[in-house]
C-alpha cells in the first residue's frame, strides 16, 4: 500500500525529510518518543522509498538529534556496495 492512501499526522515530516534531507520541528519534550516513533513508522511504510533506495543499491540512515524542544531528522542516503 502506498504511504499516500494512509495519511497521518506525521506525515507532512517525513515528506519534508525525504524530500530536502532534514526536518526540524518545536514539540514538547513530553511528545518527543512519540513523534519519532511515528515518524519511523512513516519511514518504514513507505515501500516506495524502500523500493526506489534497493533499485539504485542505496540505503539509508535516519539521525535524530534533540535540543530542548526541538527534534532534527537528518535523512543520509548512501551507496551500498550489494550485487557488485
Amino acid at each position: 500500500m502506498s504511504i499516500e492512501q494512509q495519511y497521518s499526522r506525521y506525515l507532512p515530516i517525513w515528506k519534508e525529510l525525504k524530500a530536502k534531507g532534514k526536518c526540524r520541528i518545536t514539540a514538547p519534550p513530553t511528545a518527543h518518543r512519540r513523534i519519532i516513533k511515528a515518524v519511523k513508522k512513516r519511514r518504514d511504510k513507505d515501500t516506495e522509498f524502500l523500493y526506489e533506495l534497493a533499485e539504485s543499491n542505496k540505503s539509508h540512515r535516519l539521525r535524530i538529534e534533540i535540543a530542548g524542544s526541538i527534534i532534527t531528522f537528518t535523512l543520509n542516503t548512501f551507496l551500498t556496495l550489494r550485487g557488485l
